[in-house]
């Protein structure tokens, strides 16, 4: 068996030794959606008989009480149970926001090289867990800001160096959660904003008068950047500098229900900060239900200041126009919502001894708003307007008790509309982000490209050879091989603080060599070839020819960053070959006269398993565990455009999906090197049955890997 398999299988055993086993698996989104819209059905149904429950204990219906204590435990019941699964489908949308900081650290690399900066780019709080939306909608404010960081916040090594300063400048990416609020933070130890600068440019171009530019504070000077059209920079640049971007950084993180805060100090740095409310899974809230005239609205608790009731001589009114009242010795502007929002206000006939107000604020203000009537509070699900609609002050629509349809009201629209402001509830972010996911979804989602040249329906896959496997099996290892250059680029980071680690240089190996196996198995022979070339660099560090330093770091990211453009270049229906000159040139540097080895015929390779002592105890534990069954297993591989060894390393890497390998034949190692045949064994154990394991096999390795015939045998 071969030393790494030993030492892999070591080390899941050790692993599940300190450790709970884990439990996740992959779930498609269509079942996700569905399970989100059922929690809401749950939610509205267990509001329902809460007010069942209610209207029953104060009907003069004559109720037995037995029969009034049954459906007060149902109600008790079915609320707990919703609110379980509400927060049970809240944990199911966290993700870690590493996936995201990880994708900065090629960027910071690639434009410190383009400007010539010397940058120490460090990661604090990536296990920091948030909302997979915000996750996704924080990547490109943060690009943003790393760029304005590396290209206008650091200075040049020797600028640092005359003030005093290391050469290398610091730029820090920051999550964490506090209060309800999740903190995400890019920092650097630069310049700092320019104060006087701000100031002069806000009177030159228009945004304030010069006398009021000079007059406002700080903290209102630094928010001037984030206007449109706002920049200080003298000459822009392919990178920044252009007036675009904070505007939208703002407006991004606002439509998070966010703020953005900035603290800066002269020659001493820049931190913004992005402080975002958690958000609620599948619009899922805690709302307060009031009606306004003959109709019914919601209000997101959070937002809730006070309910009140005032008498008619408690309203304030100025130039017989506006309406206000005093609420803890400050004065809050009172309108009427039914007119906000239809422009149809309540009569006087609505109110008679009192006036109910309700007072509610948002990070743009606060306002009180008269209603008819408090309803109750309610957990409710938000169901957004279509995109079709747009309805001011109204955020979507909700099923109330009874079934009854209401509205949600959007607070921070409210307050802007009571103001006279107009609020922009969707960035340009969203909007080219949702641009950029549908055209990557295209080539899976079974529309078919056009060709701009010749207007007809272009083959995503075009460039793969007639033999290859249809789109719909392409998916999946198109989908693995994005997964694996993630691992691989924060390895190879890794690798570059670590130079000597030889385990993390093999790891980084079979990354490759996975990469390299998908690319043939979807028809990308030219992009195999390539990657080959690649594992030869490898190969030479893990047998220490070459030693691991800058130069070999950098043709690895660059590979990576290559690989990656050529993913998106096949997912939008176009062929893709690297062709960078300069990492080719690199590549053809360390390239070296191999010899193929040919298999031979090795007593070791009789079909018979030969456990190393380590291997041994690997076996007699998993055949005393309770509930795992090992199995031998068979495989004979039919001829096809892959490598034979490319096709057992990647069966006997989907086998580990299912359970944890003992032993193979040949030797994972011989394989690795090219020496597989078209016959391959493999132990292992797996808590899954025999039934499980074969449709496995059928639907995933005979699908795939052109297995013409297998056999799975339990052992005694």
């Amino acid at each position: 068996m071969s030393g790494n398999l030993e030492t892999q299988a070591f080390e899941n055993r050790e692993g599940a030794a300190k450790q709970p086993e884990l439990d996740r698996m992959a779930v498609k989104i269509s079942h996700l959606d569905r399970l989100l819209g059922l929690t809401g059905e749950i939610i509205i149904s267990a509001s329902n008989i809460s007010i069942l429950q209610r209207h029953l204990s104060t009907s003069s219906v004559n109720i037995d009480k037995n029969s009034l204590e049954m459906i007060k435990n149902v109600a008790m019941t079915t609320n707990r149970i919703s609110s379980d699964l509400h927060h049970l489908v809240m944990d199911i949308r966290m993700v870690p926001i590493k996936e995201t900081f990880l994708r900065f650290r090629r960027l910071v690399r690639d434009l410190a090289k383009k400007r010539g900066r010397q940058v120490d780019f460090e990661i604090v709080g990536e296990d920091t867990l948030v909302d997979k939306t915000v996750a996704e909608k924080l990547y490109e404010p943060l690009a943003h800001q790393i760029r304005n960081a590396v290209d206008h916040g650091l200075e040049d090594p020797l600028e640092r160096k005359h003030v005093g300063k290391s050469p290398t400048g610091r730029l820090t990416l920051t999550a964490y959660k506090k209060e309800g609020f999740t903190y995400v933070s890019i920092a650097d130890d630069g310049h700092g904003l320019n104060e006087t600068r701000i100031r002069q440019v806000a009177a030159e171009k228009g945004f304030l008068p010069p006398a009021a530019a000079q007059a406002i504070s700080s903290a209102e000077c630094w928010n001037l950047i984030m206007q449109p059209g706002f920049s200080t920079a003298s000459e822009a640049t392919e990178i920044s500098g252009r007036g675009v971007g904070m505007d939208v950084v703002k407006s991004t993180v606002e439509s998070l229900g966010g703020e953005v805060i900035i603290d800066t100090k002269k020659g001493q740095g820049t931190n913004f900060t992005y402080k975002i409310p958690q958000l609620s899974a599948v619009n899922i809230t805690d709302a307060l239900i009031i009606r306004s005239g003959e109709n019914y609205y919601a209000v997101p608790i959070g937002n809730v200041v006070a309910t009140q009731s005032f008498t008619l001589s408690d309203i304030n009114t100025a130039m017989e126009a506006t309406e206000s009242i005093i609420y803890l010795g400050s004065i809050v502007p009172l309108y009427d919502l039914r007119g906000l929002l239809t422009g149809a206000p309540l009569s006087d006939d609505e109110f008679k001894d009192y006036l109910p107000v309700i007072i509610i604020d948002s990070k743009n203000g606060r306002v009180a708003l008269k209603v008819s009537e408090f309803i109750r509070p309610q957990k409710l699900v938000l169901i957004p307007l279509p995109e079709i609609f747009s309805v001011r002050g109204v955020a979507g629509t909700t099923i109330l008790g009874g079934n009854q349809l209401g509205m949600v009201l959007d607070p921070f629209d409210l307050i802007a509309m009571s103001s006279g402001r107009v609020s922009d509830s969707e960035s340009s972010f969203q909007k080219s982000s949702q641009v950029m996911e549908s055209d990557e979804a295209d080539i899976f989602s079974g529309a078919e490209p056009t060709s701009a040249a010749e207007g007809v329906p272009a083959s995503p896959l075009a460039a793969r050879p007639p033999e290859a496997m249809d789109e719909s099996m392409a998916k999946e290892f198109f989908v693995e091989i994005q997964n694996i250059l993630n691992e691989a680029s924060e390895e190879i980071f890794q690798l570059e603080k670590d130079p000597e680690n030889i385990r993390r240089v093999n790891t980084i190996f079979r990354y490759f060599h996975s990469i390299k196996g998908n690319f043939i198995m979807t028809g990308f022979a030219n992009l195999g070839t390539f990657v080959h070339e690649v594992e030869t660099v490898l190969d030479q560090m893990r047998e220490k020819e070459l030693k691991v330093e800058k130069e070999v770091i950098d043709l690895l990211l660059d590979t990576v960053k290559n690989l990656e453009q050529g993913i998106g270049e096949i997912r939008a229906g176009r062929g893709y070959e690297v062709n960078d000159p300069e990492l080719l040139a690199e590549l053809a540097r360390y390239k070296r006269t191999e010899s193929r080895e040919k298999p031979v015929p090795d007593t070791a390779d009789d079909g018979q398993f030969r456990l190393s002592p380590l291997g041994t105890i690997l076996y007699f534990s998993k055949l005393i565990t309770q509930g795992v069954t090992i199995y031998q297993s068979m495989f004979h591989i039919g001829p096809s455009f892959q490598e034979t060894s490319v096709v057992g390393y990647l069966i006997i890497k989907r086998l580990a999906l299912i359970g944890d390998l003992i032993d193979t034949i040949p030797s994972l190692d011989k394989i690795e090197r090219g020496l597989g045949t078209d016959k391959i064994k493999v132990m292992f154990s797996s808590r899954h049955t025999l039934a499980e394991v074969n449709t496995f096999c059928e639907k995933q390795l005979k699908r795939f890997y052109h297995v013409l015939e297998y056999e799975n045998m339990p052992v005694e």
